[in-house]
């Protein structure tokens, strides 16, 4: 089970001290919202699903090639960073602009920590 109130005090810690992170969501398995806060509006419960679909299409390679399922993700776009972080109740999402291409790793490290408190 997840201690909401404890996931949205680590995740407003880790916005707070990584200054180029433009947003943070976490949902359970099925997409559905626990916590969410971006910079900018956007839909959450949409981006969730996709992750969550992200995650399943990784999981069927993962499998066809031997080698498990997926643990994290990084996504490269247009104008920013993706990265995803997942467990068997919990995806971590955080979105970051092109300025955080030297922050990625602190920002993984950090979201891995939250998942493992949970």
């Amino acid at each position: 089970m997840v201690d909401k109130e404890k996931l949205e005090q680590s995740l407003a810690s880790l916005m707070d001290a990584v200054e180029v992170c433009e947003g943070l969501i976490a949902a359970d398995n099925q997409g559905n919202i626990i916590v969410g806060q971006t910079l900018t509006e956007m839909d959450h419960k949409k981006i969730a699903l996709d992750c969550v679909n992200l995650i399943k299409n990784c999981d069927e390679v993962g499998t066809d090639i031997s080698k498990g399922k997926l643990q994290d993700i990084t996504l490269t776009l247009e104008d920013g960073f993706l990265i995803l972080i997942g467990s068997e109740q919990l995806i971590l999402i955080a979105l970051a602009g092109n300025d955080a291409l030297s922050s990625l790793a602190l920002i993984r490290r950090n979201l891995i920590n939250v998942l493992r408190n949970q």
